[in-house]
């Protein structure tokens, strides 16, 4: 059994300004344009006084905070559900065939890694809550737009996002599992040496290559 997931990505060249958005140090002399302050990486807008940071919600992230914590600890459960599910359905279709045997490996190897990004960001909520964070510094993990919140350091290739629909893992913009309708869809999985499955085990030797017990 193959699960199988994909992604669309769209790359728009915002530094020339055509597009209502101007990148540089300096504020833009047309201020109908949104302006990208590359000094500190931070959007922003001119509200007819001052430049302001857009998708300010500091406040929000504050009241949100249980909600968030709720949320992502039901999202986790959902996950090792749907871990068990594709475990218990694996047990009875699983065959020798190597190919499958890769696969799933690969698949199980980028979902844990997902786990622990999920688990790190919620860890990091609660510090930077905690802590009184500012808008500046919560922007820089957290950002909020569109119904879709996503978690992530501005400057990683990671970032979870989680909106009505799904809660999906990224890596390099690319969208690498989500979890959806109660399904568990992931791209690949590498298990280096044992994989269990019920009863089973799946185990890998250099001398002896790949064995079932």
């Amino acid at each position: 059994m193959a699960v199988k997931a994909y992604a669309l990505i769209t790359l728009t060249d915002c530094y020339d300004g055509t597009d209502g958005t101007v990148h540089s140090v300096t504020a833009p002399s047309d201020k109908t344009k949104l302006w990208f302050d590359t000094t500190d990486n931070l959007l922003k807008y001119w509200n007819g006084t001052t430049w302001e940071v857009t998708n300010d919600f500091a406040g929000d992230i504050n009241d949100m905070k249980q909600n968030i914590t709720t949320e992502y600890t039901s999202a986790i459960n959902q996950l090792k559900e749907s871990l068990t599910t594709l475990v218990e359905k694996l047990q009875t279709t699983t065959t020798d065939n190597s190919t499958l045997i890769e696969q799933l490996s690969s698949q199980i190897v980028q979902n844990s890694s997902s786990i622990s990004l999920v688990t790190n960001s919620i860890k990091s909520i609660t510090d930077n809550i905690s802590g009184l964070a500012t808008k500046e510094e919560i922007s820089q993990w957290a950002r909020f737009e569109n119904g879709v919140l996503e978690l992530g350091a501005s400057n990683s290739p990671f970032a979870v996002k989680l909106s009505n629909t799904e809660l999906g893992f990224y890596q390099n913009g690319s969208r690498i599992a989500y979890l959806s309708n109660q399904q568990l869809n992931i791209e690949y999985a590498i298990v280096m040496t044992k994989l269990n499955i019920g009863t089973f085990s799946w185990n890998y030797d250099a001398t002896d290559g790949l064995t079932l017990t």
